[in-house]
């Protein structure tokens, strides 16, 4: 199997994002709508220093996109990050993708910018999801009803956290 690597996104990988957010799945697990014009496309992936826009390669092609949010400019949260979207190419689904995705996240979270919370929601029936998340040392905190639309019908959201404890804490 091979290597996954990650690097920030560019301006090139623009195509292939589009495909990855009109999948299916990844369209039923995020707010996103099935259809986005390029012009929104290109402002998301364009640059913005409270977010941290990854891409993950597997064989120079592009297997997945995530994102980080952060709040330089608010002075009680500047601590706390959100994991705005993990997504993965259908064809690299299965293979790492959304681990190495993720590493690389709280690498930076953890280790540049020293966030002590990173955050998420998950809809409900996303049991993979779950599980990547807890691998990451994520746990549960709560449920919220009705989140969003999915599939024509209502779905929870369960919120997620992980709390990164400094060695010099009491």
């Amino acid at each position: 199997m091979s290597e996954v690597s990650v690097r920030h996104v560019e301006a090139r990988d623009a195509e292939v994002i589009r495909e990855i957010f009109q999948s299916p799945h990844v369209v039923r697990g995020t707010t996103r709508l099935p259809f986005q014009a390029s012009e929104e496309l290109s402002k998301r992936i364009g640059y913005d220093p409270a977010m941290l826009k990854l891409v993950a390669v597997i064989e120079d092609e592009v297997a997945g996109y995530a994102e980080l949010q952060t709040f330089p400019d608010w002075a009680r949260h500047r601590h706390a990050g959100e994991i705005n979207m993990i997504t993965t190419h259908q064809r690299f689904r299965g293979r790492g993708v959304g681990d190495a995705l993720m590493a690389a996240m709280l690498e930076v979270a953890d280790n540049w910018l020293r966030l002590r919370r990173v955050g998420l929601f998950c809809w409900e029936g996303n049991p993979k999801a779950v599980a990547l998340y807890e691998r990451h040392g994520f746990v549960r905190e709560g449920v919220m009803r009705d989140f969003v639309v999915v599939d024509g019908g209502f779905c929870d959201a369960t919120m997620m956290g992980r709390i990164r404890r400094d060695p010099l804490d009491a």
